[in-house]
């Protein structure tokens, strides 16, 4: 009532009379009414007039791109544009190195579209790219996004992204241990050949198995985890598993948990890696698979360093017809089997893979079976084990079959009663052991067994100072501890 009185009062005692003066009393009244006048859209030199920026309320235009916020900005070495359609702004940047710079909105895409090497994809948190049935949306261009989802939709994104690093977050993925990030994860690994698939720290299920192609470097905030959540094969595996004599190259999988939830048949499963250049495996755990850890198939030349695996159902890890491959810190403890498992392979063409392969600082304690297991490994190869800790497991410490074998520098403990031994050679092995500590098994007084007596079996023995393997046929079941429980291998 005030208010009104003072505008009649000084249209009074002004003598306003004029319609344009009336205006301006009007416009008074809002401002003393705590209103303020919409703003007019101050548009840059290369923009479209305001008039023809105004929401579409139907489809788009064949080929554009409608959203429900504000329009793309386009910012070029010319200038800075506003536009509603993703068409329309790439005809604006043309060939121009130009940056379309997306604000939040749900950008749906009802047709085929290309982003070309020229364009930089920025989006804002809450952008994001929804991708129709059957549309294949092709980026060839740099994206700059963190942690966020960009893209939706049942369409397909294609192309080669210039990013580094690539997340399964684009995709939609939780990482919050309840979310099935299946899906996110496998859109991720597509786009991420050639590049980096990072995984932001969390626990991501899977309800399928994860099928890396090649050249892929998978890396990961440390604690990491990828857990299966309903029965497959193997959590993670290569597309060349399904390739037999196929090998692939550049491909790294770094800073991993992998959990088989004993839903899992094995955790990893690679099949011929290799001649890579790259660490396969490293800094990868494995466990509760339903049978082995991590099966290595016919990866020939590569190598495998910090793994970890335990609690599995089967062995911790099985390397089988590895041949020159090189693996480097290895724990196996705790499985069901034994800790690592050694063997030759053939696959289905009838080709013959060896396993001569070279391990270095093994740690295999508490497995229920043996510490490590070495099965046939064909003639012409040899098993080198150089330094490690075996001890603590239900049968021996080393178990070897027809095998060729050398094993230096380790201490080996046999644990229980009977029939363990810290190192027991089966029947046509031909075996090496040099600058070993070696602590029978309780209740037996033997260091060396020779299943059998068999006499294709060789052992060299290292002893009296003698530098190298001493080249004598020997048996050593009268080779007695010392009163501490162990024979010193100098």
């Amino acid at each position: 009532m005030k208010r009104a009185r003072m505008l009649k009062s000084l249209m009074k005692n002004q003598g306003l009379q004029s319609a344009g003066l009336l205006v301006l009393i009007l416009a008074a009244a809002v401002m003393l009414m705590g209103q303020s006048l919409p703003k007019k859209p101050v548009w840059d030199k290369g923009a479209f007039p305001a008039a023809e920026t105004k929401q579409s309320k139907g489809p788009a235009a064949s080929g554009g791109v409608k959203s429900g916020s504000a329009g793309i900005e386009v910012r070029t070495a010319k200038g800075v544009s506003n536009h509603k359609t993703i068409q329309a702004a790439l005809a604006a940047a043309g060939s121009s190195q130009a940056t379309l710079h997306l604000s939040p909105g749900n950008w749906v895409i009802p047709e085929n579209l290309d982003f070309p090497k020229n364009i930089t994809l920025a989006f804002e948190r809450g952008a994001i790219l929804s991708v129709g049935t059957g549309v294949k949306v092709t980026i060839n261009s740099e994206i700059e996004a963190g942690f966020q989802q960009i893209f939706s939709g049942p369409g397909g994104v294609e192309g080669n992204i210039r990013a580094r690093f690539i997340y399964p977050q684009w995709w939609g993925a939780q990482g919050d241990g309840v979310t099935d990030d299946y899906e996110a994860i496998a859109h991720a690994a597509h786009a991420a050949r050639g590049k980096v698939l990072f995984l932001r720290h969390g626990t991501y299920l899977t309800s399928q198995m994860i099928v890396l192609p090649e050249q892929i470097f998978v890396d990961a905030d440390p604690g990491t985890i990828i857990k299966a959540s309903k029965s497959m094969q193997a959590v993670m595996t290569t597309g060349v598993a399904m390739k037999p004599n196929y090998g692939a190259q550049q491909f790294s999988v770094r800073n991993v948990r992998i959990d088989g939830n004993k839903l899992a048949d094995n955790c990893i499963y690679l099949y011929k890696i290799s001649m890579n250049n790259f660490d396969a495996l490293d800094g990868v755990s494995t466990h509760k698979a339903v049978s082995d850890g991590i099966v290595l198939v016919a990866c020939q030349g590569g190598s495998f360093k910090n793994i970890q695996t335990f609690d599995n159902g089967g062995n911790g890890i099985a390397i089988l017809g590895c041949n020159s491959a090189s693996f480097h810190s290895i724990s196996a403890t705790a499985n069901k089997k034994s800790g690592v498992y050694i063997s030759r392979f053939s696959d289905k063409d009838g080709a013959h893979y060896g396993g001569g392969c070279t391990v270095t600082r093994m740690h295999c304690e508490s497995n229920a079976e043996h510490g490590l297991d070495i099965f046939k490994v064909v003639n012409n190869n040899r098993v080198s084990i150089v330094g490690g800790w075996i001890e603590m497991n239900g049968g021996d410490g080393v178990r070897i079959t027809s095998s060729p074998v050398t094993i230096s520098g380790s201490l080996f403990f046999g644990v229980g009663t009977g029939s363990n031994y810290a190192v027991h050679i089966m029947s046509g092995s031909q075996v090496c052991v040099t600058g070993c500590t070696l602590v029978g098994a309780k209740g037996s007084a033997y260091v060396f067994k020779d299943e059998g007596n068999n006499p294709d079996n060789v052992f060299y023995f290292n002893y009296d100072g003698i530098k190298g393997c001493y080249n004598k046929k020997a048996m050593f079941d009268s080779v007695l501890p010392d009163k501490a429980g162990r024979q010193t291998i100098k």
